[in-house]
């Protein structure tokens, strides 16, 4: 067993449970001391774990939400103690999600002296457990999980959503996850680069379907157009740099990007465009943009008859 862990889940009872299978663990004697970062301060945490306790030598600290504020300075501090900390102490650190571009994420992950735990919810359970008093088929539990593909948040939030819709009744039938449960969007990046495909090569039937798709999310045309546009935009970037001999970690550098497997799919598409193309169709959605402020085209049908007439 480790002294320091880092557990991460949307879960707040999968945590707890952890935390307490870890706590049972150690010492039946120790002293519990709890912290939250949304609370309290790091200084306040780092003294804890510096300290002897007064009535036990054994010292059990857990702090929730640790990355609340991860360019802290005394972070290096709590660096300093994992690298070498104290064997009496069993310290246990929480998160609801990890930010991996965060550079105390990535000394954690790397520590030897740390465990991260990401630990898995099994989401029919936990929808399950939050619609407790509310009569549900198991199928239509299955179907909740489906239409928000395992996301615990967007579980968490549309179950509220059925609870509140369905609080005189207590029974929530398929009808009222269809109405109100609208199915997650997946990669939006890869649906919107498919219409930027479609539109460019004038592939009239796909563009339309796709577009009907992005609508489905009360995604209207304004933001569409912006979304195609920063799409496009940094294909044109990508397409540049890649030309230039760039690696993919100096493109994630230069663009600032989350990863390097945003930058491989885009890889996938820039030889589908020619700079003609970006630049014909860049001006193409900003001839569309102006129209629409100018009130010159209707917000709800604007893309769909630059399609029809393409």
């Amino acid at each position: 067993m480790k002294n320091n862990y880092l557990l991460v889940c949307e879960d707040k009872s999968t945590i707890k449970e952890k935390i307490n299978e870890l706590v049972n663990s150690f010492s039946k004697d120790a002293s519990i001391s709890r912290y939250d970062l949304e609370e309290n301060t790091i200084d306040v945490v780092l003294e804890d774990l510096d300290t002897y306790g007064l009535f036990s030598q054994k010292k059990i600290i857990i702090v929730e939400n640790i990355f609340t504020n991860p360019k802290d300075m005394l972070f290096d501090n709590l660096i300093k103690y994992i690298n070498n900390y104290n064997s009496d102490n069993l310290f246990l650190m929480t998160q609801n999600k990890l930010d991996s571009r965060l550079s105390i994420v990535k000394e954690m992950k790397k520590n030897k002296n740390l465990e991260l735990l990401e630990l898995k919810v099994d989401s029919e359970s936990y929808v399950l457990k939050l619609l407790k008093g509310y009569k549900i088929s198991r199928d239509d539990i299955s179907l909740i999980t489906k239409l928000c593909k395992d996301d615990i948040s967007r579980i968490t939030n549309e179950c509220n959503k059925l609870m509140l819709y369905k609080l005189n009744s207590k029974e929530i039938k398929r009808e009222d996850i269809t109405n109100l449960i609208v199915e997650k969007l997946g990669e939006s990046d890869k649906l919107l680069f498919s219409l930027c495909d479609y539109i460019i090569t004038k592939d009239k039937k796909n563009a339309l379907l796709t577009l009907r798709e992005l609508k489905k999310y009360n995604i209207d045309s304004y933001a569409i157009i912006g979304l195609m546009s920063s799409q496009i935009r940094l294909l044109h970037q990508i397409k540049v740099l890649d030309s230039l001999m760039y690696s993919d970690n100096d493109i994630v550098s230069t663009l600032k990007l989350k990863s390097i497997y945003q930058v491989k799919k885009i890889k996938e598409r820039i030889y589908k465009y020619s700079y003609e193309d970006i630049f014909s169709f860049v001006k193409l959605l900003a001839s569309i943009d102006l129209k629409l402020k100018s009130g010159k085209l209707d917000s709800n049908s604007a893309i769909e008859m630059l399609i029809i007439n393409m």
